[in-house]
């Protein structure tokens, strides 16, 4: 069994900044495996990364695949080709303009194999305020991000949120969902045991709105235990032949100065 390592380009990386989660993983195949990394968000041109993973002692954190055909369909209305932009990245060459409850579907051929998924955008939830809340722990006053909104009743809603600290590349704080939720005013605290936030930090919250899929693909990177030896594979919408994830979101994003 052999060690790979897998690269997911994060939305926010596909269309404002550079970042990148690099997750372990064990795969009983040896053979290098496909990864597929796809968005589409209102307003913004579709992106998708195509990749493949490489021997975790690899001194390269991935290997891009070049010449790959990738197109991006708004089902019933139109279907934009997109074009190589860098190793292994594509994209639209036009804004794409989408409609909540629309369903889009991805086509990716590499060589003669075609992999395929759909995903149908889930209608925006706004946040409404932002603001910094204190907690102890420990012994120890820690800072965080609170978001606050109102979930829709009777509806499964999923959230993706990510975060710039001080003009850093934006990454993931946290994958959830309203089963606790439903139909409440949340407030959500945003912070992690990596970053500590200080007075004065400007912070710029990214909340999505995702579909189930894209939900289950990131609760279970999220999910993985580094120290495991053997972690579980994230769910991919490619079926066996490809890891990955297709998400056309709603987002809506928030600021505030630490205090």
């Amino acid at each position: 069994m052999r060690a790979y390592c897998l690269f997911i380009l994060l939305p926010a990386c596909f269309f404002w900044s550079s970042c990148e989660d690099i997750i372990n993983i064990d795969l009983d195949d040896a053979e290098p495996k496909l990864v597929i990394a796809g968005e589409v968000s209102f307003l913004r041109n579709a992106e998708v990364s195509v990749s493949r993973t490489v021997p975790f002692s690899s001194a390269q954190p991935f290997d891009p695949v070049s010449g790959a055909e990738v197109e991006v369909e708004y089902v019933g209305h139109q279907t934009y080709r997109l074009s190589e932009i860098r190793p292994g990245v594509y994209a639209s060459s036009s804004e794409v303009t989408p409609r909540e409850g629309r369903t889009f579907r991805l086509r990716v051929a590499v060589g003669s194999k075609v992999f395929t998924a759909t995903s149908v955008m889930p209608d925006l939830v706004n946040a409404d305020s932002i603001g910094t809340t204190v907690t102890t722990v420990f012994g120890e006053e820690r800072k965080s991000v609170a978001l606050k909104y109102q979930d829709p009743p009777g509806v499964a809603n999923y959230y993706r949120y990510l975060w710039s600290i001080n003009g850093s590349p934006f990454k993931m704080v946290r994958a959830t969902d309203d089963k606790f939720n439903d139909g409440r005013y949340v407030t959500e605290n945003l912070g992690d045991f990596d970053t500590e936030l200080e007075t004065d930090d400007f912070v710029v919250v990214r909340m999505q709105c995702i579909d189930k899929a894209t939900y289950d693909f990131w609760n279970a990177v999220q999910s993985i235990n580094p120290g495991s030896a053997a972690p579980a594979n994230p769910p991919s919408v490619f079926g066996d032949e490809a890891l990955g994830f297709f998400s056309a979101y709603t987002e809506v994003q928030l600021s505030t100065t630490v205090q």
